[in-house]
């Protein structure tokens, strides 16, 4: 399958928005947007107690996100084109590491269309998040998975240079 890994362009925006919805829908099967802020989904889990909602539509600020990525030099987003629309997008941050003064960089979202996987899109999304992390001057380079998505842990534990060496644990308030 021919494609070509590129940068998103304004162009990109709402076809990206709709491959994001797909990927919450088929990871997250119950959305709060309260939570970590507007544009941010995360599963609801009845142990966590709400915080105060925020009232702007987290449609917005996923749009937002995807147009600061445009020229925002500590983040991006990636797309996957195989000729005949968006078959997956990656969407990559970076931040410094205080103690070492070094750049991590970090997977946000990574997403193919189901039935566009095993054909390589997503290693070559990650190859191009990789190369794309580099050139902003990214010394390490990291991924979350939830490990509950047991394909997002498959593809990543198949990354060989790419080792499980830590375990997040979050308080959500």
């Amino acid at each position: 399958m021919p494609s070509e890994v590129r940068l998103i362009t304004d162009q990109d925006i709402e076809e990206v928005l709709v491959l994001w919805g797909l990927n919450a829908g088929e990871h997250v099967p119950l959305l709060s947007y309260d939570r970590w802020g507007p544009g941010v989904a995360v599963p609801a889990r009845p142990e966590v107690t709400e915080v105060e909602a925020f009232t702007r539509d987290p449609l917005d600020g996923t749009r937002d996100l995807l147009r600061a990525a445009l020229t925002d030099e500590l983040s991006f987003c990636l797309v996957v084109d195989t000729g005949h629309g968006l078959d997956g997008f990656l969407t990559g941050e970076l931040h410094t590491q205080s103690v070492n003064d070094f750049r991590i960089g970090s997977v946000r979202e990574l997403y193919v269309r189901p039935e566009a996987r095993r054909n390589g899109l997503g290693s070559a999304l990650v190859e191009a998040a990789i190369a794309e992390f580099r050139r902003r001057r990214a010394r390490m380079f990291r991924a979350e998975v939830n490990p509950d998505w047991k394909d997002g842990m498959a593809f990543w534990q198949s990354r060989g240079a790419w080792l499980q060496d830590a375990v997040v644990f979050n308080h959500y308030e």
